[in-house]
């Protein structure tokens, strides 16, 4: 009889997932391929079987009679090393204020941009341990985390090393994005910034962020200016990410598709764009 690691049995339902490899879509996403009373082994960290009786020695069995095994959740897109929550901007938009009227009263990434650099590596990490906890207790395994609460190379890069020392003491896995491209400083005109993503920031995150994100819309960056940016982090070996035609229709669904982008987030403005998206990488997401 081989021994493993772990077997958690008896499940009351065991949600394997198993199907076609595939993205699935519309009323596949029912078809979680459940196994009632199941088992599962798992040996140095990987899944070695799953069915209703497995037949392994455990040097830790786990029953989990009456309750759920499942895969554990992965969260796409988070801002997770930043301090300045901005609950306060509820009552403005309450009162029909757009997010460009709010971020020129003072809100908006800012905001919490000039709050993130006001505050100390120690609060930095407190907090952004007890957002990890939180997504941890909801079944959250791992997550994107963006950096783009700096806007300047030295914290930009500080945010990153921070969120880099999370994911080395953090039982989450954290995958990194180098979001410079989060808005433009109000003391740089926006060709200027641009060209310090690509000169100056881009270069010295290599190794710190596996994606590189922008923020593609009316009033900051443009599609033209966008391509330029992710073209750079593609260059440098970044997977590029976009947040795309959340306010306005910019295009940047489409500037998705024609880069590569693993994603284009946001998409309130143009949601049907997502099935482009999806389709125009599914067989990306194949291989």
């Amino acid at each position: 009889m081989e021994t493993v690691d772990i077997v958690i049995k008896n499940a009351n339902e065991l949600i394997t997932l198993k199907g076609p490899k595939k993205p699935r879509i519309k009323k596949e996403m029912n078809k979680l391929s459940i196994i009632k009373k199941g088992s599962i082994a798992i040996n140095n960290g990987l899944i070695v079987e799953t069915g209703k009786y497995l037949n392994y020695k455990a040097r830790k069995t786990i029953d989990a009679k009456g309750k759920v095994v499942m895969p554990g959740f992965i969260d796409s897109h988070t801002h997770l090393v930043f301090a300045g929550s901005r609950e306060f901007e509820l009552d403005w938009k309450l009162q029909g204020l757009s997010y460009m009227d709010i971020l020129k009263k003072g809100g908006g990434i800012t905001y919490t941009v000039n709050t993130t650099k006001k505050a100390s590596d120690k609060d930095l990490l407190k907090q952004a341990k007890n957002r990890l906890n939180n997504m941890s207790k909801h079944g959250t395994t791992t997550c994107e985390a963006k950096s783009g609460y700096g806007l300047e190379t030295k914290s930009e890069l500080k945010i990153l090393k921070l969120t880099k020392k999370l994911n080395d003491t953090h039982p989450i896995d954290i995958l990194p994005t180098f979001l410079g491209a989060h808005a433009v400083p109000k003391n740089k005109k926006t060709t200027e910034y641009v060209d310090i993503l690509i000169n100056e920031m881009i270069p010295k995150v290599i190794g710190l962020a596996k994606f590189c994100d922008v923020f593609c819309e009316k009033g900051v960056f443009t599609p033209s200016q966008s391509k330029k940016i992710l073209e750079c982090g593609k260059k440098h070996g970044l997977i590029p990410k976009i947040h795309a035609d959340e306010i306005v229709d910019t295009g940047g669904a489409a500037l998705a598709a024609e880069i590569g982008a693993i994603s284009a987030d946001h998409q309130n403005v143009r949601i049907w764009s997502t099935y482009c998206i999806s389709n125009r990488f599914e067989s990306k997401l194949l291989d």
